[in-house]
């Protein structure tokens, strides 16, 4: 899944694929050892076990540690470089936790932590992928019970232009619920708003949007946009401009263990979006998962709260997983924004590219059925959005570096001038004198989109969207765009909703304006 996210990947792409790399056995039964000699091995006793330490540095074999007892090997973690980061009691029940962290070695990501209860016999509580953070903290922050695990949440690293120098990670609070740790961030809002006033204490652009997306979790957008003109002018302007894909990538924030918690495998694949899709102010996350071993197909569910825990819905859709040219798992239908309604609750739209061509539906989301919406001003705007991205889609394929023959090549230009003529009438709606090349658009990316008039006869959807066109100059398929504002007007006539004018104007407000 390697759909590229504008600013951060979209839900069900990259998100997915990580989840399918954690759910393949970071712990185990040991196997036999390589031949390799370590270059350096530890040992330690935590509780009734030994934990052994072989490390190779960046060389291989991969550095592993092994939990032992006697001559019974019972887990072993592998990475280019482990450490044992600790040993204690963290659940409360008197045995102890061993926590090992898994480096990548790239030059600052990524880490991986797992989490032993030493019982017997012991029993992975934790898998917790922590990006560019080395370490989990201990903490008690509900003043009862089991420790909460304190990590990182990364999901803005290199975000809405920023460096990675100049970003910052959001909390990420894990815990022990059920016998196992789940993140459970958004449980504990006293301590997001002073974690956040932590990391904008002197104010830079990445402690300015840890703040302004926990308030916008803690307080609602209108809190977030509140604060956000009390900014200075650069960071107001910046906030403005990308607050909507912001609150859009905050969506899923603290709900991705929800499958956990509802049973499902913790090392299942999972991609989804958050929002009231029931009832207003009522938070659902809706969700693909795919149960480790499951091959071929994975499965769209709504999962709710009911008291303290969480509970899955019926299957609302089968999932094709088909895989790309590097043999990696790639959805191909997943939720792609949440869209607030007038009266309150969420629709969403999927994203579909069963058929090869990129496909938006529109959908109303209950808990045990899933209805496309069909004379509906977000359906006719769904299908606008749908014959955009497919021409951009195909336009771009055109500069995929994989050799073709002179058919696959004819047949790459039918599919171009096949979605342009889909697309072609679109254009007589289009408000605006500048030309819009449809057979050069080349990258045609939404991040959100916002219903700001829902009434019975008319509509108006704002979109942000990245648009960009090639040239003679293009040699890759990452057609490069800008950001712009696509405002759709919508009417309902006799013969049901249709889109009146769309206009696309330039967004301003990036943190380095040229």
């Amino acid at each position: 899944m390697t759909q590229p996210r504008t600013p951060r990947t979209r839900p069900g792409t990259l998100p997915f694929l990580l989840a399918a790399a954690l759910s393949l056995p970071l712990a185990a039964p040991a196997a036999a050892q390589p031949a390799a000699t370590p270059t350096k091995v530890s040992s330690r006793t935590c509780g009734a076990y030994t934990l052994t330490l072989r490390e190779n540095g960046f060389e291989e074999p991969a550095d592993r540690v092994t939990i032992t007892r006697g001559a019974t090997s019972y887990a072993t973690v592998e990475d280019t470089m482990v450490s044992v980061d600790w040993c204690r009691d963290v659940t409360g029940d008197g045995v102890p936790e061993v926590l090992v962290a898994g480096f990548s070695g790239g030059a600052h990501c990524c880490f991986t932590h797992t989490l032993y209860s030493l019982t017997s016999p012991p029993r992975r509580l934790l898998t917790a992928f922590s990006a560019h953070s080395s370490g989990l903290d201990v903490r008690q922050l509900d003043g009862r019970g089991p420790l909460e695990l304190v990590g990182s949440d990364w999901r803005f690293a290199y975000a809405y232009g920023m460096s990675f120098a100049e970003s910052a990670p959001l909390p990420a609070v894990y815990s022990f619920l059920n016998g196992q740790y789940v993140e459970n961030t958004r449980a504990f809002p006293g301590f997001m708003q002073t974690y956040a006033r932590g990391m904008n204490a002197d104010p830079f652009s990445g402690g300015v949007l840890v703040e302004y997306a926990t308030r916008a979790v803690t307080q609602g957008a209108a809190g977030a946009d509140t604060w956000a003109t009390a900014q200075p002018a650069s960071f107001r302007a910046w906030l403005t401009n990308y607050g909507p894909d912001i609150r859009q990538d905050l969506s899923d924030f603290g709900l991705r263990d929800w499958p956990t918690r509802a049973g499902l495998n913790a090392d299942g694949a999972r991609s989804g979006i958050g929002g009231a899709f029931t009832a207003p102010g009522t938070r659902a996350y809706l969700a693909v998962t795919q149960e480790p071993g499951v091959t071929g197909a994975a499965t769209l569910r709504l999962f709710q709260p009911r008291g303290a825990d969480i509970t899955a819905g019926p299957t609302l859709l089968t999932v094709p997983v088909t895989r790309d040219t590097y043999g990696q798992p790639t959805l191909t239908v997943w939720p792609a924004v949440t869209v607030r309604r007038a009266g309150g609750r969420d629709d969403t739209l999927l994203r579909d590219a069963r058929s090869g061509s990129v496909r938006y539906a529109a959908y109303r989301v209950g808990s045990a059925a899933l209805t496309e919406l069909r004379d509906d001003p977000l359906a006719v705007t769904a299908a606008l959005l749908s014959d955009l991205s497919s021409v951009a889609g195909h336009v771009a394929s055109q500069y995929r570096s994989v050799p073709r023959t002179a058919a696959q090549t004819a047949e790459v230009q039918r599919r171009i001038g096949a979605a342009v003529t889909r697309a072609r009438p679109w254009l007589d709606t289009r408000r605006g004198l500048t030309d819009f090349p449809l057979g050069r658009l080349g990258n045609f990316t939404f991040g959100s989109v916002t219903l700001t008039q829902d009434s019975p006869a008319q509509a108006q959807a704002v979109i942000t969207t990245t648009v960009g066109f090639t040239d003679d100059r293009t040699d890759s398929e990452y057609v490069s765009g800008e950001r712009h504002t696509l405002t759709v007007n919508l009417d309902r006539a006799a013969t049901g909703w249709q889109v009146t004018d769309w206009t696309l104007k330039p967004r301003t407000g990036e943190l380095y304006e040229e």
